[in-house]
């Protein structure tokens, strides 16, 4: 998808350059290409705009987190969306570069508040820090090149299994050309109970690893209306979409 709009803000690091672009109606982050990397609809920060993101909220159907990390922060779009649904939660930003991350605090409302914190360096060594335990792991390690191929090492599956709770799940973000090898395959099930994906219809799939069966539907009519209202879309539609991985 390519970004227009005016350029606000270009800055540079170590990766390369981080623009920040606003049509007046919503606010992209791009690190120096025609994709976006993070959309924000400005007047409502919390209703997230691209599919793969509201797909990835469809994780709140599987656990009731008290404690979310979410590894790729970007603008801040699932952190605020996470803050806004289960404000009550503890929820842990990981970011790789400062710079994008002291701009999701200027540009993109990321919420000041003393439930998010934020942790600057790579997310892989993140994951070694035992003390972590977390409800729910959200990964979305992408660069201007494309995905973080740690997040497509079994590693990095296994060290998420290590740091989750005993009924915590794993969120995976992947382009629709990352297709998993078998590798990735035996690794989420070697570790994870219960697994689904879900074409989110536009170019991504997401990818639900659960240490438990949870041996129920995730259709509860009373909790897919409440996120549906507070989350600005329909739950439904991805749901709808959510498969079993076989």
């Amino acid at each position: 998808m390519n970004v227009s709009g005016r350029e606000i803000h270009r800055s540079y690091d170590e990766w390369g350059p981080i623009q920040v672009i606003d049509d007046g109606h919503k606010r992209y982050l791009a690190f120096g290409t025609d994709d976006e990397q993070s959309c924000q609809l400005v007047h409502q920060p919390h209703v997230l705009q691209h599919e793969y993101t509201r797909a990835i909220l469809l994780s709140l159907l599987m656990v009731k987190p008290k404690h979310i990390t979410v590894i790729g922060v970007g603008g801040g779009g699932l952190v605020t969306a996470f803050h806004h649904l289960v404000p009550e939660c503890h929820i842990q930003g990981v970011e790789l570069r400062r710079e994008v991350a002291r701009l999701a605090y200027k540009y993109f409302q990321l919420p000041k508040s003393n439930q998010i914190k934020m942790y600057i360096g790579d997310g892989l060594e993140y994951l070694t820090h035992e003390e972590l335990s977390s409800d729910l792991i959200i990964a979305d390690m992408y660069l201007a090149e494309g995905i973080d191929q740690q997040q497509l090492s079994m590693d990095f599956i296994k060290r998420c299994y290590q740091r989750l709770n005993a009924e915590g799940w794993l969120v995976l973000n992947y382009w629709l050309d990352h297709k998993l090898d078998e590798h990735l395959v035996e690794a989420l099930q070697h570790y994870f109970d219960q697994i689904y994906m879900c074409d989110t219809g536009g170019v991504n799939w997401v990818i639900y690893a659960g240490k438990v069966d949870i041996n129920k539907s995730l259709i509860d009519d009373n909790k897919i209306n409440y996120y549906s209202k507070a989350a600005g879309f329909s739950f439904k539609y991805f749901l709808q979409r959510l498969k079993v991985l076989t």
